[in-house]
């Protein structure tokens, strides 16, 4: 009994230092920066339906959020972390533009 549970006990710490606690999906260390002209940006803007809406730094940051948002809904769905990173659109050296590129996941 007592090797029983002397394997036991053993067993419950290799598996708790096997464990990694949640990593965050998204790897920043991926993103790319593509510098843009403004109306190159504008009207790759337009095509992700954000006709009318100026870009800028509070617009680069604002994409990042809401596309957070709907990948975190979407993890929460699956069940599953999905990793991704984003492309910057920047003008001047500035990000006006923040795009999850899609990844299909098999």
């Amino acid at each position: 009994m007592k090797k029983l549970a002397w394997i036991f006990i053993a067993a419950v710490l290799f598996v708790s230092f096997q464990i990694k606690p949640a990593e965050a999906a998204y790897l920043p260390e991926y993103d790319k920066y593509v510098e843009v002209s403004y109306d190159q940006a504008k009207q790759i803007a337009d095509l992700l339906g954000m006709k009318d809406i100026p870009l800028g730094e509070q617009t680069a940051k604002t994409s990042f959020d809401v596309q957070e948002k709907t990948i975190a809904k979407i993890e929460k769905i699956i069940g599953k972390e999905i990793d991704h990173y984003y492309i910057w659109l920047t003008v001047n050296g500035v990000p006006v533009l923040g795009i999850d590129p899609p990844h299909p996941v098999f």
